[in-house]
């Protein structure tokens, strides 16, 4: 915590900052009920590492077979890797069956709400679990306001301290209308060859890309070439007849097509060799539709990959040269590409993960990613960018740079704002990652005129916990 760090503040206001994410709520006792009974076996289980026997033993067996053995095993892993184990400090739903608690972080000033559920009848299996970001309690009171200048400060100590304690590798900028503040970086670009990361250095954006493929669609959409209530088979062959007729191109922008993801043994088979939006579509095509259009949301890697081969036929161009001639070259984004790995390119982190080698060499926490993840990014994500390259695309969108206002409204609204298109959105915030050592944010309030851009070669939620820090404190700055 903040509050335990040895680091010396230069200036003596910045010494209010050491209690401003200081954490110190009373742990909460669980109810003695059998799903809280459940849940305390299973904290256990997360921090003593015995996560295969407790899966087997008290997953319901349509749970355990909902995912591969391995995608359960590598969940409890790369859990335990990021946080060691969870202490309870807030019981927000409870029932005999059904558990929502707010749990921190062991080993991170981190704060989660797992989502806890078992079977109603002895012996009382779990039945489904989420776990996802949460705010601490004493981010939902007003934060002790500082100066512009001394947050700045702080952001240079904070990531001081996170490259000391190896917590965070990457780069971080904070613009105010578009002209830089910080540019910072810290960790390696290259553990192998002890290169360290730098400003201009060229990250792994993951989902982040999936708000190149959205602007395309704008101007697609702005020129008259597509309507958002197409069906995809309009555009798209291969897909059965049922899938081509009910799924729009609305439906894949909102995440509501009833596509999930395209990670399937076909992919693994062949991952290194794909490198055309094409060949992702062979895999997606066979793919069965989890539920039907338009009845609920699911997020889909696979549905933004065909929102990819609706532009090619339209334009007749690769999915990459459209995006490289439309968006990233006239916003002058001249280091942002889905570059090919297996090619030379300069000055391009590597990412590293969670070590998942049973026998690591010489114990190494980490491991690299160039066995964990694609060859070549997709209109999904996978693509590279960089600070002032992603600063430059938020002040395009701010000044409708790349098409009109009401669609850009569109995809700085990620299209969830179908309805209201001339109401801009009051900020714009997309992240992207993966656990394979892949993460991005980007964070911009327009009011305030201030952008947070972190990307990170460190698994999430590294960047999302940062970046969310930064803009929460300098929305609430007080006057120099």
């Amino acid at each position: 915590m903040i509050s335990k760090r040895s680091t010396l503040f230069l200036a003596a206001g910045l010494l209010c900052t050491l209690a401003l994410f200081a954490r110190t709520p009373q742990e909460q006792k669980l109810p003695d009920t059998p799903v809280a009974r459940q849940f305390d076996r299973f904290l256990k289980a997360l921090e003593s590492g015995d996560h295969e026997k407790y899966i087997k033993e008290h997953f319901t067996q349509q749970f355990l077979d909902a995912f591969p053995l391995a995608d359960h095993l590598r969940f409890f892993q790369q859990v335990q890797a990021m946080h060691g184990g969870f202490t309870v400090h807030a019981i927000e739903e409870a029932s005999d069956y059904d558990l929502t608690v707010l749990v921190k972080s062991k080993k991170r000033d981190a704060w989660r709400r797992i989502d806890f559920h078992t079977e109603p009848q002895l012996p009382h299996r779990v039945a489904g679990m989420g776990i996802d970001r949460a705010s601490s309690p004493e981010e939902a009171q007003p934060l002790k306001r500082m100066p512009e200048g001394e947050i700045l400060q702080w952001v240079e100590s904070e990531l001081k301290w996170m490259e000391e304690n190896d917590t965070f590798s990457g780069a971080v900028l904070i613009a105010k209308n578009g002209q830089p503040l910080l540019k910072k970086a810290c960790g390696m670009a290259s553990k192998e060859f002890n290169v360290p990361n730098r400003v201009d250095t060229k990250f792994n954006i993951g989902s982040i890309n999936k708000s190149f493929i959205q602007m395309a669609i704008a101007q697609l959409f702005e020129k008259g070439c597509i309507r958002l209530e197409d069906p995809i088979g309009k555009y798209v062959e291969g897909f059965p007849e049922d899938v081509a007729e009910k799924v729009t191109i609305q439906h894949l922008l909102t995440m509501q097509s009833g596509m999930g993801h395209y990670w399937n043994r076909k992919w693994f088979a062949k991952w290194a060799e794909i490198k055309t939006v094409d060949d992702l579509m062979e895999t997606i095509k066979e793919v069965p539709l989890d539920f039907e259009p338009g009845t609920r949301t699911q997020y889909s890697n696979s549905g933004y990959v065909v929102l990819g081969a609706i532009v090619e036929k339209v334009t007749g161009q690769s999915y990459y040269d459209y995006v490289r001639e439309h968006i990233f070259q006239p916003v002058g984004m001249e280091n942002t590409d889905s570059y090919e790995l297996d090619q030379i390119i300069t000055n391009l982190a590597r990412g590293y993960t969670v070590n998942r080698s049973t026998n690591p060499y010489n114990k190494n926490r980490l491991q690299n990613n160039l066995f964990l993840h694609s060859v070549k990014g997709s209109p999904a994500g996978g693509g590279y960018s960089t600070l002032d390259d992603l600063n430059r695309y938020v002040e395009a969108l701010k000044k409708n740079t790349l098409t009109g206002e009401k669609y850009t409204n569109l995809v700085l609204g990620l299209f969830q704002n179908l309805d209201h298109p001339e109401q801009r959105p009051r900020e714009f915030g997309i992240a992207g990652g993966a656990t394979v050592g892949i993460n991005g944010v980007i964070e911009a309030d327009f009011e305030s005129g201030y952008t947070v851009v972190v990307l990170s070669n460190y698994d999430p939620p590294v960047a999302e916990d940062l970046s969310t820090k930064i803009l929460r404190m300098l929305k609430n700055r007080a006057p120099e």
